[in-house]
Parts: C-alpha cells; structure tokens; sequence
C-alpha cells in the first residue's frame, strides 16, 4: 500500500515557546525526510505529531488512505521502574 502524509499550517509548542507554526509538509511514497536542528528546535515534537503521539496546537495532519499508520522509533525507549542494563 502506498500512503501519502499531508501536514497543513501545523503548529506546536512547549508552554509559552512556539516551536513551529504554519508548518506545511507532503511526504509522498519513495520520499526521504531529514530533520536537521539544535537541540530544543521542535524535532522530536514535530515527529511524535506526524505520527500522532501529540497533539498539535494549531493546523490539520492528514493520511491518505485514511488507514494508513505512521510508525514511531523514539530516540530514548521507554524505561521501567526497577529495570537495569545488569537485567540483560
């Protein structure tokens, strides 16, 4: 299945802080995407909206087909209480 992904006039921020406004993006089938930024410039925030894990403060996301997923890796897994490296 192909999928595209249109983000329109897409905003979100931390508080006070505007991350980014008025972001418009297609990522289209076969389409290779760089994020390339300070640390705190809205990377992370930016994908985790894309893929639907936030919610944007402004602006509309879109998959088409509207069944279409958008998969997440994150940078930092998740962590347990208790667990340990010594545990693997």
């Amino acid at each position: 299945m192909t999928a595209t992904l249109v983000a329109k006039d897409l905003a979100a921020g931390h508080g006070d802080r505007t991350l980014f406004s008025g972001l418009d993006l297609v990522v289209a089938p076969g389409d290779v995407v760089g994020l390339v930024g300070v640390n705190g410039a809205g990377k992370s925030t930016l994908l985790r909206t894309l893929a639907g894990l936030a919610k944007p403060d402004g602006g509309e996301i879109r998959l088409n087909p509207p069944t279409a997923t958008v998969g997440h890796l994150p940078q930092e897994p998740e962590r347990r209480e208790g667990e340990s490296v010594r545990a693997f």
